[in-house]
Protein backbone atom coordinates (compact mmCIF):
# COMPACT_ATOMS: atom_id res chain seq x y z
CA UNK A 1 0.00 0.00 0.00
CA UNK A 2 1.65 3.38 -0.82
CA UNK A 3 2.04 6.02 1.79
CA UNK A 4 1.47 9.80 1.31
CA UNK A 5 2.01 12.54 3.76
CA UNK A 6 -0.59 13.50 6.06
CA UNK A 7 -2.10 16.38 5.22
CA UNK A 8 -0.29 19.08 6.64
CA UNK A 9 0.31 22.77 6.37
CA UNK A 10 3.62 24.19 5.05
CA UNK A 11 5.19 26.36 7.46
CA UNK A 12 8.06 28.88 7.28
CA UNK A 13 10.30 26.82 9.63
CA UNK A 14 10.36 23.54 11.35
CA UNK A 15 11.89 21.07 14.04
CA UNK A 16 11.89 17.96 12.44
CA UNK A 17 13.16 14.41 14.12
CA UNK A 18 13.11 11.04 13.03
CA UNK A 19 12.63 8.01 15.42
CA UNK A 20 11.68 4.59 14.58
CA UNK A 21 11.87 1.52 16.71
CA UNK A 22 10.27 1.02 20.55
CA UNK A 23 13.46 0.94 22.31
CA UNK A 24 12.32 3.11 25.06
CA UNK A 25 15.72 4.94 26.03
CA UNK A 26 15.41 6.59 21.84
CA UNK A 27 11.88 7.31 22.83
CA UNK A 28 12.88 9.31 25.90
CA UNK A 29 15.75 10.95 24.20
CA UNK A 30 13.47 12.15 21.30
CA UNK A 31 11.10 13.90 24.27
CA UNK A 32 13.97 15.34 25.96
CA UNK A 33 15.45 16.89 23.40
CA UNK A 34 12.19 18.69 22.75
CA UNK A 35 11.58 19.59 26.13
CA UNK A 36 14.79 21.66 25.88
CA UNK A 37 13.39 23.25 22.58
CA UNK A 38 10.68 24.11 24.08
CA UNK A 39 11.86 25.59 27.22
CA UNK A 40 14.85 27.95 25.18
CA UNK A 41 12.08 29.76 23.28
CA UNK A 42 11.49 33.30 24.13
CA UNK A 43 8.32 35.19 25.32
CA UNK A 44 5.74 35.35 21.97
CA UNK A 45 8.11 32.63 19.82
CA UNK A 46 6.23 29.59 18.84
CA UNK A 47 7.56 26.92 17.07
CA UNK A 48 6.36 23.93 14.56
CA UNK A 49 7.75 20.56 15.75
CA UNK A 50 7.34 16.93 13.64
CA UNK A 51 8.25 13.88 14.24
CA UNK A 52 8.60 11.42 11.32
CA UNK A 53 7.93 7.83 13.33
CA UNK A 54 6.37 4.16 13.28
CA UNK A 55 4.61 4.84 16.81
CA UNK A 56 2.81 8.23 16.59
CA UNK A 57 1.26 6.71 19.74
CA UNK A 58 4.01 7.41 21.75
CA UNK A 59 3.46 11.46 21.15
CA UNK A 60 0.09 11.36 22.01
CA UNK A 61 -0.54 15.16 23.65
CA UNK A 62 2.88 16.37 22.86
CA UNK A 63 2.98 20.04 20.79
CA UNK A 64 3.90 18.11 18.23
CA UNK A 65 2.80 16.76 14.58
CA UNK A 66 3.62 13.43 13.76
CA UNK A 67 4.48 11.51 10.53
CA UNK A 68 3.42 7.86 10.47
CA UNK A 69 5.98 6.00 9.01
CA UNK A 70 5.19 2.32 7.81
CA UNK A 71 7.43 -0.65 7.42
CA UNK A 72 7.64 -0.72 3.88
CA UNK A 73 8.65 3.27 4.12
CA UNK A 74 11.76 2.30 6.53
CA UNK A 75 12.59 -0.24 4.69
CA UNK A 76 12.27 1.69 1.38
CA UNK A 77 14.47 4.27 3.00
CA UNK A 78 16.90 1.74 4.18
CA UNK A 79 17.78 1.07 0.28
CA UNK A 80 19.11 -1.98 -1.17
CA UNK A 81 22.54 -2.19 0.52
CA UNK A 82 21.48 -2.07 4.18
CA UNK A 83 22.36 1.12 5.32
CA UNK A 84 19.99 2.38 8.09
CA UNK A 85 21.42 5.91 7.93
CA UNK A 86 20.45 6.64 4.91
CA UNK A 87 16.52 6.96 6.45
CA UNK A 88 17.96 10.51 7.72
CA UNK A 89 18.67 11.58 4.10
CA UNK A 90 15.44 10.34 3.34
CA UNK A 91 13.78 11.99 6.32
CA UNK A 92 14.98 15.42 5.55
CA UNK A 93 14.27 15.06 2.07
CA UNK A 94 10.76 13.97 2.42
CA UNK A 95 10.39 16.74 5.04
CA UNK A 96 11.27 19.73 2.93
CA UNK A 97 8.11 19.45 1.43
CA UNK A 98 6.38 20.79 4.70
CA UNK A 99 8.40 23.81 5.44
CA UNK A 100 10.69 26.75 3.55
CA UNK A 101 12.85 26.23 6.66
CA UNK A 102 13.62 22.82 8.19
CA UNK A 103 16.11 22.15 11.20
CA UNK A 104 16.50 18.19 11.27
CA UNK A 105 17.52 17.13 14.38
CA UNK A 106 19.24 13.94 15.50
CA UNK A 107 17.34 12.81 18.89
CA UNK A 108 20.99 12.86 21.19
CA UNK A 109 20.48 16.54 20.92
CA UNK A 110 20.27 19.08 23.62
CA UNK A 111 18.99 22.88 22.74
CA UNK A 112 20.96 25.34 24.76
CA UNK A 113 19.35 28.67 23.12
CA UNK A 114 16.27 29.13 21.28
CA UNK A 115 15.98 26.87 17.99
CA UNK A 116 14.90 30.62 16.08
CA UNK A 117 18.71 31.75 16.63
CA UNK A 118 19.60 28.73 14.48
CA UNK A 119 16.83 29.10 11.98
CA UNK A 120 18.06 32.66 11.39
CA UNK A 121 21.23 31.79 10.14
CA UNK A 122 19.06 29.22 7.64
CA UNK A 123 18.89 30.57 3.67
CA UNK A 124 18.96 29.49 0.73
CA UNK A 125 22.02 28.13 -0.34
CA UNK A 126 24.09 28.88 3.10
CA UNK A 127 23.43 25.83 5.24
CA UNK A 128 23.72 24.82 9.35
CA UNK A 129 25.05 21.80 10.80
CA UNK A 130 25.99 20.54 14.14
CA UNK A 131 29.52 20.70 13.91
CA UNK A 132 33.38 20.80 11.82
CA UNK A 133 34.66 17.69 12.53
CA UNK A 134 37.63 17.66 10.51
CA UNK A 135 39.00 17.44 6.94
CA UNK A 136 39.10 14.58 4.56
CA UNK A 137 42.97 14.80 3.74
CA UNK A 138 43.24 14.60 7.52
CA UNK A 139 41.26 10.69 7.28
CA UNK A 140 41.75 9.90 3.77
CA UNK A 141 44.31 7.06 4.43
CA UNK A 142 42.95 5.38 7.18
CA UNK A 143 41.98 1.82 6.24
CA UNK A 144 38.57 1.88 7.01
CA UNK A 145 38.24 4.91 4.36
CA UNK A 146 40.11 3.10 1.67
CA UNK A 147 37.63 1.87 -0.29
CA UNK A 148 35.40 5.68 -0.52
CA UNK A 149 38.59 6.92 -1.11
CA UNK A 150 38.73 5.42 -4.22
CA UNK A 151 35.08 6.60 -5.13
CA UNK A 152 36.56 10.44 -4.17
CA UNK A 153 38.89 10.19 -6.79
CA UNK A 154 36.32 9.31 -9.48
CA UNK A 155 34.76 12.89 -8.19
CA UNK A 156 38.17 14.38 -8.56
CA UNK A 157 38.71 14.57 -5.00
CA UNK A 158 42.30 14.23 -3.78
CA UNK A 159 44.56 15.61 -1.05
CA UNK A 160 44.95 19.06 -3.22
CA UNK A 161 41.43 19.75 -3.27
CA UNK A 162 39.79 18.00 -0.01
CA UNK A 163 36.73 19.28 1.57
CA UNK A 164 35.18 19.60 5.23
CA UNK A 165 33.46 16.66 6.87
CA UNK A 166 30.88 17.58 9.39
CA UNK A 167 28.81 15.88 11.96
CA UNK A 168 25.12 16.09 10.98
CA UNK A 169 23.38 15.74 14.45
CA UNK A 170 21.76 18.79 12.98
CA UNK A 171 21.06 19.33 9.97
CA UNK A 172 19.72 23.37 8.46
CA UNK A 173 18.21 23.27 4.37
CA UNK A 174 15.57 25.45 2.83
CA UNK A 175 13.16 23.68 0.55
CA UNK A 176 14.97 24.64 -2.87
CA UNK A 177 17.34 21.93 -1.53
CA UNK A 178 15.74 19.08 -2.91
CA UNK A 179 18.12 18.51 -5.15
CA UNK A 180 21.18 18.30 -2.90
CA UNK A 181 19.29 15.95 -1.00
CA UNK A 182 18.94 13.50 -3.96
CA UNK A 183 22.58 13.88 -4.35
CA UNK A 184 23.24 12.82 -0.79
CA UNK A 185 20.97 10.07 -1.59
CA UNK A 186 22.65 8.71 -4.67
CA UNK A 187 26.27 9.26 -3.65
CA UNK A 188 25.14 6.95 -0.12
CA UNK A 189 24.01 4.52 -2.18
CA UNK A 190 27.09 4.29 -4.80
CA UNK A 191 29.28 3.83 -1.77
CA UNK A 192 27.57 1.85 0.11
CA UNK A 193 27.32 -0.87 -2.75
CA UNK A 194 28.61 -4.53 -1.82
CA UNK A 195 29.64 -3.68 1.84
CA UNK A 196 30.92 -0.49 3.47
CA UNK A 197 33.68 0.53 6.27
CA UNK A 198 32.08 4.10 7.64
CA UNK A 199 28.98 4.16 9.40
CA UNK A 200 29.21 7.89 8.91
CA UNK A 201 28.88 7.91 4.85
CA UNK A 202 25.33 9.78 5.34
CA UNK A 203 26.94 12.76 7.00
CA UNK A 204 29.76 12.32 4.61
CA UNK A 205 27.88 11.95 1.63
CA UNK A 206 26.02 14.91 2.97
CA UNK A 207 28.97 17.39 3.54
CA UNK A 208 30.49 16.47 -0.26
CA UNK A 209 26.97 17.73 -1.49
CA UNK A 210 27.43 20.89 0.51
CA UNK A 211 31.25 21.57 -0.30
CA UNK A 212 32.14 24.84 -1.40
CA UNK A 213 28.89 26.32 0.01
CA UNK A 214 28.60 28.51 3.01
CA UNK A 215 27.99 26.19 5.93
CA UNK A 216 27.98 27.68 9.29
CA UNK A 217 27.98 25.54 13.09
CA UNK A 218 25.74 25.10 15.24
CA UNK A 219 27.98 24.09 18.30
CA UNK A 220 26.91 27.00 20.15
CA UNK A 221 23.48 26.84 20.30
CA UNK A 222 23.60 22.78 20.90
CA UNK A 223 24.90 19.97 22.83
CA UNK A 224 25.04 16.93 20.57
CA UNK A 225 26.10 14.54 23.21
CA UNK A 226 26.43 11.27 21.26
CA UNK A 227 29.74 10.16 22.60
CA UNK A 228 28.46 10.38 26.48
CA UNK A 229 24.67 8.57 26.07
CA UNK A 230 24.78 6.48 28.82
CA UNK A 231 25.47 9.51 31.19
CA UNK A 232 22.65 11.21 29.45
CA UNK A 233 20.15 8.09 29.18
CA UNK A 234 20.65 7.70 32.95
CA UNK A 235 19.45 11.33 34.08
CA UNK A 236 16.72 11.09 31.22
CA UNK A 237 14.86 8.01 32.91
CA UNK A 238 15.43 9.59 36.18
CA UNK A 239 13.97 12.75 34.56
CA UNK A 240 10.46 10.84 33.33
CA UNK A 241 10.11 8.49 36.39
CA UNK A 242 9.89 11.67 38.71
CA UNK A 243 8.03 13.48 36.26
CA UNK A 244 6.06 11.13 33.72
CA UNK A 245 5.72 11.40 30.05
CA UNK A 246 2.75 12.64 29.82
CA UNK A 247 3.13 16.17 28.25
CA UNK A 248 1.96 19.42 30.47
CA UNK A 249 2.90 22.81 30.02
CA UNK A 250 5.22 22.51 33.30
CA UNK A 251 7.33 20.22 31.75
CA UNK A 252 9.63 22.11 29.63
CA UNK A 253 10.96 24.20 32.65
CA UNK A 254 11.10 21.44 35.09
CA UNK A 255 13.45 19.57 32.55
CA UNK A 256 16.22 22.57 33.23
CA UNK A 257 16.61 20.92 36.48
CA UNK A 258 18.75 18.14 34.66
CA UNK A 259 21.91 19.35 33.88
CA UNK A 260 23.87 19.73 29.99
CA UNK A 261 26.61 17.78 30.86
CA UNK A 262 27.76 14.23 31.92
CA UNK A 263 29.41 14.00 36.01
CA UNK A 264 32.60 14.99 36.27
CA UNK A 265 34.79 16.46 39.73
CA UNK A 266 35.61 20.02 40.70
CA UNK A 267 38.55 21.08 39.04
CA UNK A 268 40.33 20.60 42.57
CA UNK A 269 38.92 16.68 42.95
CA UNK A 270 40.25 16.06 39.18
CA UNK A 271 43.53 17.13 40.69
CA UNK A 272 43.76 14.99 43.31
CA UNK A 273 42.92 12.15 41.78
CA UNK A 274 45.43 13.04 39.07
CA UNK A 275 48.15 13.06 41.97
CA UNK A 276 46.90 9.45 43.26
CA UNK A 277 47.19 7.68 40.33
CA UNK A 278 50.67 9.85 38.78
CA UNK A 279 52.97 6.46 39.09
CA UNK A 280 50.20 4.30 37.58
CA UNK A 281 50.78 2.54 34.31
CA UNK A 282 48.36 3.98 31.81
CA UNK A 283 46.14 1.14 31.91
CA UNK A 284 45.46 1.78 35.43
CA UNK A 285 45.33 5.19 35.23
CA UNK A 286 42.63 4.46 32.75
CA UNK A 287 40.47 2.50 35.33
CA UNK A 288 41.45 4.49 38.18
CA UNK A 289 40.08 7.86 36.89
CA UNK A 290 36.93 6.07 35.66
CA UNK A 291 36.41 4.42 39.17
CA UNK A 292 37.24 7.77 41.33
CA UNK A 293 35.66 10.08 39.03
CA UNK A 294 31.95 7.72 39.48
CA UNK A 295 33.05 8.45 43.11
CA UNK A 296 33.63 11.81 43.43
CA UNK A 297 30.59 13.09 40.99
CA UNK A 298 29.24 16.00 42.31
CA UNK A 299 26.25 15.92 44.55
CA UNK A 300 23.39 16.23 42.55
CA UNK A 301 20.10 13.62 42.36
CA UNK A 302 20.65 13.06 38.52
CA UNK A 303 24.37 12.63 38.60
CA UNK A 304 23.40 10.28 42.03
CA UNK A 305 21.94 8.21 38.67
CA UNK A 306 24.53 7.90 36.57
CA UNK A 307 27.66 7.44 38.67
CA UNK A 308 27.95 3.59 37.97
CA UNK A 309 28.12 5.05 34.15
CA UNK A 310 31.66 5.79 35.13
CA UNK A 311 32.41 2.43 36.60
CA UNK A 312 30.83 0.90 34.05
CA UNK A 313 33.72 2.62 31.75
CA UNK A 314 36.13 1.05 34.05
CA UNK A 315 34.72 -2.05 33.86
CA UNK A 316 34.69 -2.42 29.81
CA UNK A 317 38.25 -1.40 30.20
CA UNK A 318 39.30 -4.71 32.59
CA UNK A 319 37.34 -6.83 30.38
CA UNK A 320 39.86 -6.29 27.59
CA UNK A 321 42.37 -7.48 30.08
CA UNK A 322 43.66 -10.95 30.32
CA UNK A 323 42.61 -13.61 33.02
CA UNK A 324 45.51 -13.29 35.13
CA UNK A 325 45.84 -9.39 34.77
CA UNK A 326 42.44 -9.28 36.09
CA UNK A 327 42.97 -11.47 38.94
CA UNK A 328 46.51 -9.49 39.58
CA UNK A 329 43.90 -6.31 40.20
CA UNK A 330 41.14 -7.48 42.45
CA UNK A 331 44.17 -9.42 44.44
CA UNK A 332 43.19 -12.65 46.73
CA UNK A 333 40.76 -11.16 49.09
CA UNK A 334 36.97 -11.11 47.51
CA UNK A 335 35.44 -7.82 47.95
CA UNK A 336 38.40 -5.53 49.39
CA UNK A 337 39.68 -2.82 47.26
CA UNK A 338 42.59 -3.54 45.42
CA UNK A 339 45.61 -2.35 47.02
CA UNK A 340 47.56 -0.83 44.69
CA UNK A 341 45.05 1.46 43.88
CA UNK A 342 43.85 4.72 45.47
CA UNK A 343 40.72 4.70 47.71
CA UNK A 344 37.40 6.24 46.33
CA UNK A 345 36.55 9.34 48.25
CA UNK A 346 33.67 8.20 50.03
CA UNK A 347 34.79 5.21 52.14
CA UNK A 348 31.23 3.71 51.69
CA UNK A 349 31.79 3.29 47.83
CA UNK A 350 34.58 0.78 48.16
CA UNK A 351 32.29 -2.11 48.61
CA UNK A 352 29.68 -0.74 46.17
CA UNK A 353 32.33 -0.60 43.66
CA UNK A 354 33.79 -4.06 43.68
CA UNK A 355 30.76 -5.51 43.81
CA UNK A 356 29.51 -3.74 40.63
CA UNK A 357 32.85 -4.89 38.93
CA UNK A 358 32.83 -8.59 40.00
CA UNK A 359 29.34 -8.65 38.71
CA UNK A 360 29.91 -6.85 35.58
CA UNK A 361 33.13 -9.82 35.51
CA UNK A 362 30.49 -12.70 34.95
CA UNK A 363 28.86 -11.36 31.87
Amino acid sequence: MREALPPLEKTPHQLLYLIYGNQDVYRREAKFSILTALAQLKRGESLCIRVMTDRPQDYAGWPVDTIALSEQTLAQWQGENGYHHRRKACAIAQGLKLAEKTLFVDTDTLFLESPHRVFHRIEPGRYVMDRFEYDWSYVRERPNYVKLGHCLQVCGISSENSFKLYNSGLCGVTDSDTPLLEESIRLIDEWTQGSFDIHTIEQIALSFAMRDKPIQEAKKFVYHYFAEKRFFHAMQKHFFTRHGERFRPELPALCTEVPRCKPVPSPWQRLRIKWKLRNKSNTLKKVGRHLLYGSAAPNDPYYEVCRHEWWESASREILRWDEDKQKRFFGAEKGRWPKHMPKPVKSSDEQTIIAYLRERMKH
